[in-house]
């Protein structure tokens, strides 16, 4: 993250900024979405690609279990609505992102 104070040249903090984490970037970003998509694979298979997508562009290994744990989420939500067989599709994107993010 950001630091969240700007100095000057001199050393005074002139500038204070409250930066959103990573976690309330993902509701801010995602969650509905992911609510909306418990009915809907082809959303929620987006759902998926977008987190694998963020897991690649950074090396923060707690980063990408948030991001994992975010997946598992859209799965066990389409697992309640969504036929087995169309599941398959989603735990197969899911392994992808497993990959990335420690065991």
């Amino acid at each position: 993250m950001p630091e969240p104070r700007l100095y000057d040249l001199h050393g005074v903090a002139r500038v204070s900024i409250q930066w959103i984490d990573f976690e309330h970037l993902l509701d801010s970003a995602f969650e509905q979405i992911r609510m909306y998509s418990k009915a809907d694979i082809a959303v929620s298979l987006r759902l998926l690609r977008a987190f694998g997508d963020i897991a690649i562009s950074t090396d923060d290994l707690d980063l990408r279990t948030v991001l994992l744990n975010r997946g598992r989420q859209i799965v066990e939500g389409c697992s309640q609505r969504i036929a087995p067989e169309e599941v398959k599709a989603l735990v197969n994107r899911l392994a992808s992102l497993q990959k990335l993010a420690p065991a």
